[in-house]
């Protein structure tokens, strides 16, 4: 799989038993807005959610560490992700918080991540 996939490549692979779709979408804790609320008002056909919040070791002083492996991977399972898996992150944040989720899945040894040209919001203007 290539490092970014169009809309249009995910909207073909939709349904595809291997394929999970992941909306990676963070904010900032001012920023007003509610990335598990906007998650719930609409994503992408069978898309879970990565609280990238909450995926981070509780045990550090400093914001926004890496988790503990086992923390990750008890996450990812609940998920749904795991060997196997062909995974395509998007978001909605002004970060571009899906390369955060990319670079966690890589660092953790998924093989085949992508990111979703233009996110959600491409995804949206398609009509799709």
């Amino acid at each position: 799989m290539e490092l970014v996939v169009s809309t249009e490549w995910l909207a073909n692979e939709i349904g595809a038993s291997d394929l999970r779709v992941v909306d990676a979408t963070w904010f900032m804790p001012d920023a007003g807005r509610n990335a598990q609320a906007e998650y719930e008002g609409g994503h992408i056909p069978g898309a879970v959610f990565m609280d990238l919040q909450e995926l981070a070791d509780a045990n550090s002083s400093l914001p926004n560490t890496l988790p503990p492996p086992e923390k990750f991977a008890s996450r990812m399972q609940s998920l749904g992700l795991g060997d196997g898996s062909r995974i395509v992150v998007y978001d909605d944040s002004p970060f571009k918080s899906a390369t955060r989720a990319y670079w966690m899945l890589t660092l953790f040894g998924a093989h085949d991540v992508a990111i979703l040209d233009g996110g959600i919001a491409k995804w949206k203007a398609e009509g799709r």
